[in-house]
């Protein structure tokens, strides 16, 4: 029963624990090819190349200095955070809220800036499903003149609306989780984007889809929203790129009953069913595929993987297979990283989540920004700088900004997370499990 399926699950589990406990041979990393969509070419992976102590610069994180004498005389200024944090989908945005509620603690706390700091929050409920609130939103933030950069907006369709308000603002914009590519196409100067596009895991997910785990046959699925149409459209031109088959493409707006679309897919021939949506549907579409009998492998982008796909997918979310253009501190072997993510659980009393790393960065950056103005620090300024950094060293990556915005070079990687024992477990990146 569910064979297919669960000789994948079980071959990305070992690959998991390969890749971890650093258990390649010698030429384990070279010239392997897939087989029939069983994965077991990962077996003979090696330790994935995460980033290193030397890529890091994480100065808030050193223990606190000796508070200066009239502290409570210096300026504030504000760093303004927009997501949904209350809705069906804040799963994947709460974390990044903590993240840079977490960079604001520890830079105030680190005593070298002349200013305080303050995290302005707007809670963007279901912003994902309607955006139009943000227009209103943002405009929060535009007439308060101590805001000097945001770190979002969380989702695509959110951006869209709120994106060209804060940019006539001239007030700088890091996503760390918005991956729309046409987001970089509207000739806004101020947005920025913390980490890759749709284009980028979509067309590295196909490759791991037919030549790493051997999938030839994917039904795919999209709830139709800007992030969730362009990453289907992405990933299924990857996987006919490399020689796979699509065999259902279809988009349905979010429900509670999709069996007619998986009566579609189960009827087809099919080793693989892909989901690109939000995690609040996607656990949804698990089940019901389960229930009429589907036994291919799960998969989906990162818009999936949230804290809601394991506790609602429960037992049918073990071996699902779910990409991301995010680190996971918790699975980094970087001092840095383990850092980072045991101060999160100190102040938290949990794991750090699904883009947490990339809203550290994005507001350690908007913090340098201010900090090299000093106090006379203005929206010009921080855009200026942000505008200006070249391998900036974040937890996340390397950043380097392309000509509109984008990370460039090295830090365009895609991560492959496997849910074993109701967690999320890192096999590497495409590039690593392809080479």
């Amino acid at each position: 029963m569910r064979s297919r399926r669960m000789i994948v699950a079980a071959a990305l589990f070992s690959a998991a624990a390969l890749l971890t406990a650093a258990c390649g041979s010698e030429g384990g990393g070279g010239g392997t090819q897939a087989a029939e969509c069983n994965a077991d070419a990962l077996q003979a992976l090696g330790t994935p190349k995460l980033p290193t102590a030397k890529d890091f610069k994480l100065a808030s994180l050193v223990k606190p200095k000796a508070p200066r004498v009239l502290a409570q005389a210096k300026k504030t200024f504000k760093i303004g955070f927009i997501g949904d944090l209350t809705g069906a989908n804040a799963g994947l945005i709460v974390s990044s809220h903590k993240a840079a509620q977490l960079a604001v603690k520890k830079a105030n706390e680190a005593g070298d800036l002349p200013f305080n700091v303050e995290l302005f929050t707007i809670d963007n409920k279901d912003a994902a499903v309607d955006p139009a609130p943000t227009a209103g939103l943002v405009k929060r933030f535009v007439d308060d003149p101590l805001v000097l950069g945001v770190v979002g907006p969380g989702f695509s369709g959110e951006t869209e609306v709120g994106g060209p308000i804060l940019n006539d603002a001239g007030i700088t914009m890091i996503t760390p989780s918005a991956t729309n590519p046409d987001l970089t196409t509207k000739g806004w100067k101020a947005f920025f984007r913390a980490l890759p596009t749709d284009a980028v895991q979509g067309g590295q997910t196909g490759e791991l889809i037919v030549n790493v785990l051997g999938c030839k046959n994917v039904a795919m699925i999209n709830d139709k929203s800007p992030y969730g149409a362009g990453l289907a459209k992405f990933t299924a031109a990857a996987i006919k790129k490399a020689g796979g088959t699509v065999v259902v493409n279809e988009g349905v707006e979010p429900t509670t009953d999709y069996t007619a679309v998986v009566d579609t897919v189960t009827a087809k021939d099919h080793d693989v069913l892909y989901y690109s949506g939000y995690e609040s549907e996607a656990p949804l579409v698990l089940k019901q595929y389960r229930d009429k009998g589907g036994e291919g492998l799960f998969m989906g982008g990162d818009g999936d993987k949230g804290t809601n796909f394991l506790k609602e997918g429960g037992e049918d979310a073990e071996g699902a297979v779910l990409t991301c253009p995010c680190l996971d501190p918790n699975a980094s072997s970087a001092p840095e990283a383990k850092s980072f993510a045991d101060a999160y659980r100190a102040d938290y009393k949990e794991d750090a989540g699904i883009y947490s790393s990339e809203s550290w960065d994005a507001t350690n950056m908007l913090i340098a920004a201010i900090k090299d103005g000093g106090a006379n620090a203005t929206r010009a300024s921080v855009l200026a700088y942000v505008t200006a950094l070249k391998d900036y060293k974040g937890l996340s990556k390397t950043f380097n900004w392309s000509p509109v915005h984008e990370v460039s070079g090295s830090g365009l990687v895609t991560y492959v997370y496997v849910v074993k024992d109701g967690k999320y477990t890192l096999a590497g990146s495409v590039d690593e499990l392809k080479s």
